[in-house]
This record gives structure tokens, C-alpha cells and sequence, in this order.
């Protein structure tokens, strides 16, 4: 239950720091996305219920606070949680350098289904500066996935222990 509570008040400070503290100072860009580190966190350590709810309500501070299309990003959070879920299972090692490719793939994936949700829907068009710019937030939060990720699980293994 601990490891639930701390990922919601992470995800929930995260989101607050990003939206009401940052947003006017720091570029979009280089805002790390907390919210979905969480996600991606309770897909890979997190198994059963627990880690499903862990996702859960991340993915509904991104649906809040992040503007789209109704739904657009609770179902990608949803689907990001399953497939950390399905790696995590599966093929996922516990070193740094597949932290931060699971990472930031999972990120560009995400970012790639939403751009592509978003043309079809008729919005904004893609630059090529926006496209630097997601580059870069892509590889700013991976980083810090890495260091969280980290210090989250030797944290609680030391708690365990």
C-alpha cells in the first residue's frame, strides 16, 4: 500500500509543480512528465491491482491537465501502463541503459499515437521545431525516469529489508 501512496502524491506533485508552478517560467518542452513516469513505473514494479491503480489515477491527472481531445491521453496512459506491464513481464532487465530505452520509447510511442490522433482530428500541424522540442522532452524525462526509477526501487527494497 505504501508504494501506492508515494507514486500518487509523486504523480500528483509532479502534476501540480508542472501546471501551476512551472508552466509560466520553464519551456512546455522541458517540463519532465511525472505523471507518466509513474505510469511507467507501476507497469513495470508493480504487479496486480495495486499497480493498476497506481496508473489509474496518473492517467487521470494527465487527461485534466493536459489539453486534447476527451480521452485521448486517459487511454494512452492506460495503454502505456499495459505495455510497461507486458515488458516488465516479459523482457525487461533491471539496468539503467533499458531503463531509459523502455522509457523513452514508451514516450515516443505515446507521442507518435497522440500527433497522429490530433492530425486526424483535424488540429494543430506538426513542425519541425515542435518536433525538436518533443525530441527533447522525450529525452529530459527519460533521464529522469532513470534516476527515479533507481532510487524508488532501492528504496523500497531497503524498506522490504
Amino acid at each position: 500500500m505504501r508504494p501506492l501512496l508515494v507514486l500518487l502524491a509523486l504523480s500528483f506533485a509532479g502534476t501540480a509543480a508542472n501546471v501551476w508552478l512551472l508552466s509560466g517560467f520553464v519551456p512546455w518542452f522541458l517540463l519532465p512528465d511525472v505523471s507518466f513516469l509513474v505510469i511507467v513505473y507501476a507497469g513495470l514494479f508493480l504487479s496486480g491491482p495495486i499497480g493498476f491503480l497506481a496508473a489509474l489515477l496518473p492517467a487521470l491527472f494527465r487527461e485534466i491537465s493536459i489539453s486534447g481531445p476527451p480521452g485521448t491521453f486517459l487511454l494512452a496512459s492506460l495503454a502505456v501502463y499495459f505495455a510497461a506491464r507486458e515488458i516488465g513481464r516479459r523482457i525487461f532487465l533491471r539496468s539503467e541503459i533499458f531503463l531509459l530505452l523502455i522509457v523513452a520509447g514508451l514516450l515516443a510511442a505515446e507521442s507518435a499515437s497522440v500527433i497522429l490522433l490530433l492530425v486526424l482530428e483535424g488540429g494543430q500541424s506538426v513542425s519541425a521545431l515542435w518536433g525538436a522540442e518533443e525530441a527533447v522532452r522525450i529525452a529530459w524525462t527519460s533521464l529522469l525516469g532513470v534516476f527515479l526509477f533507481v532510487d524508488l526501487s532501492v528504496r523500497w527494497q531497503r524498506i522490504r529489508e
